[in-house]
């Protein structure tokens, strides 16, 4: 009489540790990368957050802009300050043009520029008029 064995089917249990070693150690390869990467993403919106900010900030001087360039540079600040505590004033003054209307302080101002700088290094420039 023949027997005939038959084989079981599955996996042994030697088989399924070997393939969790080798799962555990391909996760632990390619973890610091994901961390990295995962890191990275949050950076865009960051930016975007501060370019936001920053254009925020010089939409606030648009909106209370009046008539008077004088009383705009002063709220402003000086070159080298914080305006609003965050932005960085690069410039704040006058440019003047021939045929300029007016006249403070022996200089003719009709334009004030004014540049604003935020944390990452970006900077918004404006010129502001008055009006004819």
């Amino acid at each position: 009489m023949k027997r005939t064995i038959q084989k079981k089917k599955g996996f042994t249990l030697i088989e399924v540790i070997i393939t969790i070693v080798i799962g555990a150690l391909a996760l632990a390869a390619i973890l610091p990368y994901l961390g990295a990467v995962f890191m990275r993403s949050n950076e865009p919106r960051v930016q975007l957050v501060h370019a936001v900010d920053l254009q925020a900030a010089m939409e606030d001087l648009v909106s209370i802009h009046t008539n008077e360039l004088s009383v705009l540079h002063q709220h402003v600040g000086n070159v080298g300050e914080h305006y609003q505590g965050r932005f960085m004033i690069l410039e704040n003054h006058y440019v003047s043009f021939p045929g300029s209307t007016e006249v403070t302080e022996g200089v003719q101002t009709n334009l004030l520029k004014i540049t604003l700088q935020n944390e990452l290094g970006e900077t918004i420039t404006r010129l502001f008029s008055v009006p004819l």
